[in-house]
């Protein structure tokens, strides 16, 4: 193939590079709403992001007279800005683009949220853009099934798509929300979680030093990206108070510790999980998927919590789940839903999470 000979129509061409081009225009729009960054800073990180598109752009137009050395022009563009984007990925201060998309309304930021889909949709077209380019500088003379590897777009669609469903199972687990949380814990978390079909109802009760205590319901569904959670507060009565005393001395608490955390599976299954701050990160599990019970005292104690008249503060909230409900764990069900209550970086330098 000699060098004004192109591998295919320059519309079909240019369609890919064109579309990445005015998507990343669009996503350093949205990155300069959402960061608000000095020219300066601009200038000295994020160069490469803002030299992209005009090297994309001079590609487009190189490819009608040189096609060769079009695409390597705009592989070279898409390269650069991917480069940006996995920087920016790998020291955003909190989280990533994926789990950004579980920001819940009561610590909602819609710039960040639309600048995290734009950079995600931004990387699917750059890198098949990318890809595309390597797979038109490829010789004519390599084939698969008698025809030319240059004249291919499905490996370039292929490769994307094994990227972006890695990159997505690499970054959503274990479920966390983009926020850093500095509050006081709770001394008693309990979970009750009753599983029927795709719904699970579930109660969250944490009771706190003072005598206060929330209590959070909601029916979250697989299959749904979001869920409704209703929260009320009250104040233990003495005889509740003395009745809580008696619950975190429970010998039952310790023989189920070295059990997991897990969702339940089953069609139709029940669950409790009971987190003790005194005991750090041990968390009792009792479920009908491992076969054992909960002390009926434990049971007793949040049927009378749940019987208590409400006059306290009532408030709603979304909950959020890009994995469609698969992610929310019941890790997740007791408050460890922040970013730095589910993931810390440890001594190692590396990151160990819940």
């Amino acid at each position: 193939m000699n060098e004004t000979q192109q591998p295919g129509p320059f519309r079909t061409s240019a369609l890919l590079p064109i579309l990445s081009g005015a998507i990343l225009i669009w996503l350093i729009a949205s990155f300069i709403d959402f960061a608000n960054p000095s020219l300066q800073y601009l200038i000295v990180h994020d160069l490469p992001l803002f030299m992209s598109p005009f090297i994309l752009f001079g590609g487009i137009v190189l490819l009608r007279y040189r096609p060769k050395i079009g695409h390597a022009v705009i592989g070279f563009g898409a390269a650069l800005s991917l480069w940006w984007i996995y920087l920016s990925e790998k020291y955003m201060a909190i989280g990533n683009s994926w789990i950004a998309m579980n920001t819940s309304d009561r610590f909602s930021n819609q710039s960040y949220v639309h600048y995290s889909q734009l950079k995600i949709f931004c990387t699917v077209l750059l890198l098949a853009t990318l890809l595309r380019s390597i797979t038109r500088l490829t010789p004519s003379q390599w084939r698969f099934r008698s025809r030319p590897v240059n004249q291919r777009t499905w490996p370039a669609i292929i490769i994307t798509v094994l990227f972006i469903v890695t990159w997505f199972a690499r970054s959503v687990v274990p479920y966390r929300q983009p926020i850093i949380l500095d509050a006081w814990e709770p001394d008693l978390t309990i979970l009750h979680v009753k599983k029927d079909g795709l719904t699970y109802h579930e109660t969250l009760i944490s009771v706190y030093r003072n005598g206060r205590y929330y209590v959070a319901k909601n029916d979250r569904q697989l299959f749904h990206y979001s869920f409704r959670e209703s929260t009320q507060e009250g104040v233990l009565k003495d005889d509740l108070r003395a009745e809580l005393t008696t619950i975190e001395l429970l010998p039952e608490f310790k023989r189920t510790l070295n059990r997991p955390a897990k969702a339940l599976r089953a069609i139709h299954a029940e669950g409790w999980y009971i987190d003790q701050h005194s005991r750090g990160t041990a968390i009792a599990v009792f479920t009908t998927e491992n076969s054992t019970s909960p002390p009926k005292r434990l049971v007793d104690f949040v049927q009378d919590i749940e019987n208590v008249p409400s006059h306290g503060q009532v408030w709603h909230s979304t909950i959020r789940d890009v994995c469609l409900q698969f992610c929310y764990d019941p890790i997740a069900g007791l408050g460890y839903r922040a970013e730095n209550q589910r993931c810390r970086t440890g001594l190692d330098n590396k990151e160990h999470c819940l």
